[in-house]
């Protein structure tokens, strides 16, 4: 594919599927029930599908014994899975594998006689924070990055290029032709084949930061693109289809059938919300921010001030879950990885890091048993990035790109909550959280307050509807629809009184 054609790969129309639902409600049964339905043996179907779902265990324990796929085992594997795609099998894969896609493997979806329809369990990775910005507090050892020193350096020795407005490698500078082993600046050459790179920030004509999004053209190999997770409007991938000019085409579930209502996002509300105990008290609570530049002054302070008071009030908070209930076998707790460290514990007044999950962890069910859950963190997504996009809001007259944090804080918490046995649809325990900082408390508080609202008029609704008097036309469509779907009477009134139109899984 030629990368020159920047402006009119982005005119090629491209539509994202959103299955925006919550969690514990049955997303990933609900995608392999697609599967099974429209694909349930290749035969001489001109259609095929790839699976891409954020954890090699979910792959191997779910997808694959559900549904007889295959998936990459020969390293390297991208090149097996070229093979794979070649030959029209249908496959399953990771996140982490989808973003190496580069020109080889689009050539190799071009190449094969079959459309694949692509389906995604999470949004999988679309900014890539790896250039631009210094070594960050909270990523893992071994991580390469770049700091604004070497972006300059870059740009001086002509390794890079800004053209229509994007960054390019350049084949021909003299840093591509010497024959060193170890050639560092790499790096930004494999990126540019799997992203599409923005120059970021100036110093004396110079830009200091590269913006790295997940090409677009890795989506549209595909005929068809779905994309299943929760929380999705004003976030990441939200933000990134408006960058791209990308339409989006919203779905929801009831009763684990998809349905759309004329395509829109509607803000729906997990089940189990009105269990949630929200710790709220002068002895828990902290004035601290709790954000990464907080823990990263916090952990430089000799004295432990802050954390020794955030040791303190995330004991009382552990005491109070003890006496209702709440036992060290099932409590999780989160911080920022960088700092999990820092917050000492004797196992007894508060525990010890095997309750330690990370604070981005999803698609797991191992804490489901868990009715105590604290969460240490005040999060933001990347400033680099977040400017960059308000930039650009400002350059095209379109604030609906200015990435919204509030939504972003919202979601990863709620992600992490329902990690718990909150995600339990069947239990009736109440969930016990306790966050510390006062702003994602209180999107907390606000989220939970406006489920209960929409319940409770959802609730009076039902009561109306089940006092009807069903006429003998309204019988006869109940009786069709109950060979189709369960629920029959609901999804007939659904659609009759809100005017949804209920279609099938792939239209």
């Amino acid at each position: 594919m030629n990368r020159n054609s920047n402006t009119t790969h982005k005119e090629t129309p491209l539509t994202f599927r959103i299955v925006d639902a919550p969690m514990g409600i049955g997303k990933s049964e609900t995608l392999i029930r697609m599967i099974r339905r429209h694909w349930g043996g290749e035969g001489s179907e001109s259609r095929r599908f790839i699976i891409f779902v954020p954890t090699i265990k979910e792959r191997d324990l779910r997808f694959i014994p559900q549904l007889n796929l295959k998936t990459p085992h020969t390293h390297p594997y991208i090149k097996e899975i070229e093979q794979m795609i070649r030959n029209g099998d249908n496959i399953v894969s990771t996140h982490s594998l989808w973003s190496i896609f580069s020109d080889e493997t689009l050539k190799a979806f071009r190449e094969s006689q079959y459309k694949y329809i692509a389906f995604f369990d999470e949004v999988p990775q679309l900014f890539r924070d790896t250039v631009g910005a210094g070594r960050k507090l909270d990523e893992t050892d071994g991580e390469i990055r770049f700091g604004p020193e070497d972006v300059k350096l870059m740009q001086r020795e002509n390794m890079i290029l800004v053209k229509d407005g994007e960054i390019r490698y350049n084949p021909h500078c003299e840093y591509d032709k010497s024959k060193s082993d170890y050639k560092v600046f790499n790096a930004v050459k494999y990126l540019t084949k799997s992203c599409t790179l923005y120059p970021y920030g100036d110093k004396n004509g110079e830009f200091t930061s590269i913006i790295a999004f997940a090409r677009r053209e890795l989506f549209s190999c595909f005929c068809q693109c779905w994309i299943f997770s929760y929380l999705t409007h004003e976030n990441m991938l939200h933000k990134y289809c408006l960058l791209n000019h990308i339409n989006m085409e919203y779905f929801i579930m009831d009763e684990r059938y998809l349905m759309k209502h004329d395509g829109k996002y509607i803000e729906t509300y997990p089940p189990g919300i009105e269990r949630l105990v929200i710790l709220d008290d002068r002895a828990f609570n902290s004035d601290a921010s709790l954000s990464k530049r907080w823990f990263a002054d916090a952990a430089q302070d000799k004295t432990r001030a802050g954390l020794k008071q955030l040791e303190r009030q995330c004991r009382n908070a552990y005491d109070y879950m003890k006496k209702h209930g709440v036992r060290s076998q099932t409590f999780m707790y989160t911080v920022f990885n960088a700092y999990r460290d820092r917050l000492k514990s004797d196992g007894r007044h508060f525990p010890t890091q095997k309750r330690f999950l990370p604070c981005n962890a999803k698609a797991t069910n191992d804490y489901s048993n868990c009715n105590g859950v604290a969460y240490l963190c005040n999060r933001y997504f990347d400033v680099n990035c977040t400017n960059f996009l308000t930039q650009r809001a400002e350059m095209e007259n379109n604030p609906d790109l200015k990435f919204n944090n509030d939504v972003y804080a919202l979601s990863e918490l709620v992600q992490f909550i329902w990690r718990s046995n909150a995600r339990q649809i069947h239990s009736d325990k109440p969930v016990y959280v306790y966050v510390p900082s006062k702003r994602m408390r209180m999107l907390l508080q606000e989220f939970q307050q406006r489920a209960l609202k929409r319940k409770k008029e959802s609730g009076e609704f039902h009561m109306r509807t089940r006092k009807l008097k069903l006429t003998d036309r309204m019988k006869e469509e109940i009786t069709k629809q109950k060979a189709k779907r369960k629920n029959a009477v609901w999804m007939y009134l659904y659609m009759r009184y809100f005017r949804f139109a209920i279609k099938e899984e792939l239209p």
